[in-house]
């Protein structure tokens, strides 16, 4: 096995390509490859998702890494540019409403005060705050709402391209090929071994495969809680068109999301609390009729006429002991590394999560944000960092 790279990145998402490019432009003078499976990215958990980026979280450390990776965003077209092209993320920064009823409003409240202590762009609004933002909203049984007017959603794809292109001009390698087993001789890495027969050497695996995390740490003997789970997404073409941007709207039961898609359709979905793990692509139309659709247009009676367009299932990584995710090293295996598990949050915590990892696998610790309490010791030790605003 002829050394081939120093570090191998299993996963060319946005987590793979963004640990990637921050080591390669934050002093790391050594080889890194990508290995990400699917070319097109057709089914990759970073493309099929909502874009949406928020502070409105309940741990500190999550609202760190949103506002670094907020800062990024809003100026990512110019950092990722290459020979003069900019990137397209397409961040709109219309701003992300959490809704609030007599049940939610206390949490809603005292994430506020967290997120306020940390200078988050946060506000508390009135049910007629909420009329004069969304003038079709029906404040029925709502209280109030928690609004992050720096937030937004962008365009997932084009947040990922920005960073394979910048990565790739920066010196990172990418394979598209699968990863089928880790190497592990006296509890180092070695190495990787791909669908294709190649034995790839390296010292360091970073384990960044989103919802196929549980897969690849059992090939280095490290059993990880991430499951993949289904989430489905909706566009309809209302009847009735806003003359205003809606923002991203999450009601009450914090399942329910919709905001506006190009053209003034409506981009919405439903977490389904009881769906079993597995890889499944398929999206349910029924669930739409049935659920989506009838819960998004009490809240919004203007929606109650409308045409589904179209509809995709994409994965989660979901976390299953406290929906948070897993950072660092994994296990007792020198070399072994991941970002995992993030629960529908990896977009947005993509910029800081490769910067912080990028510094722990270069340096030893951890410089721009502490991630310490996201190691997967935690599962050993019983501290569990649960996450109020999982979505």
């Amino acid at each position: 096995m002829k050394k081939l790279y120093d570090i191998v990145v299993v996963g060319g998402g946005i987590i793979g390509s963004s640990i990637s490019f921050n080591l390669a432009n934050g002093g790391f003078d050594g080889k890194i490859l990508v290995i990400e499976k699917d070319p097109s990215y057709e089914f990759a958990s970073t493309t099929l998702s909502a874009g949406g980026v928020r502070e409105q979280f309940s741990l500190p450390e999550n609202i760190k890494i949103s506002q670094y990776g907020l800062t990024i965003f809003e100026n990512f077209d110019e950092i990722m540019k290459v020979d003069g092209d900019k990137a397209h993320a397409e961040f709109k920064q219309r701003g992300y409403l959490f809704l609030a009823n007599e049940k939610n409003w206390p949490i809603i409240k005292e994430n506020y005060e967290i997120q306020k202590a940390l200078g988050a762009d946060v506000s508390l609004l009135t049910n007629d705050d909420l009329k004069r933002l969304i003038p079709h909203l029906s404040t029925d049984n709502l209280v109030g709402g928690s609004f992050g007017s720096r937030a937004g959603y962008l365009d997932p794809y084009g947040v990922l391209q920005g960073y394979i292109k910048k990565g790739k001009k920066s010196g990172v390698e990418y394979l598209h090929e699968e990863v089928t087993g880790i190497v592990v001789k006296g509890k180092r890495i070695e190495g990787v071994i791909t669908d294709k027969g190649k034995h790839i050497r390296c010292g360091v695996v970073v384990n960044a495969a989103g919802p196929y995390a549980s897969v690849v740490g059992k090939m280095a003997g490290i059993d990880l809680p991430v499951d993949p789970v289904r989430r489905m997404a909706y566009v309809f073409d209302p009847q009735v068109k806003f003359d205003y941007d809606l923002p991203l709207v999450i009601d009450t039961d914090g399942l329910l999301y919709f905001r506006h898609e190009t053209g003034k359709t409506i981009l919405t979905g439903r977490s389904t609390p009881d769906e079993p793990p597995g890889f499944n692509f398929e999206w349910d139309r029924d669930y739409y009729m049935d659920v989506v659709w009838p819960q998004v247009a009490e809240r919004v009676p203007a929606f109650d006429t409308a045409r589904l367009i179209r509809g995709w299932a994409g994965l989660y990584g979901m976390n299953r002991m406290d929906g948070n995710a897993i950072i660092g090293r994994l296990g007792d295996i020198e070399g072994f590394y991941g970002a995992v598990g993030f629960s529908g949050h990896g977009l947005q915590q993509g910029p800081a999560v490769g910067k912080c990892l990028s510094e722990l696998i270069q340096f030893g610790k951890y410089q721009t944000i502490d991630l310490s309490r996201f190691s997967s010791d935690r599962f050993e030790t019983g501290k569990l960092v649960f996450e109020e605003a999982v979505v």
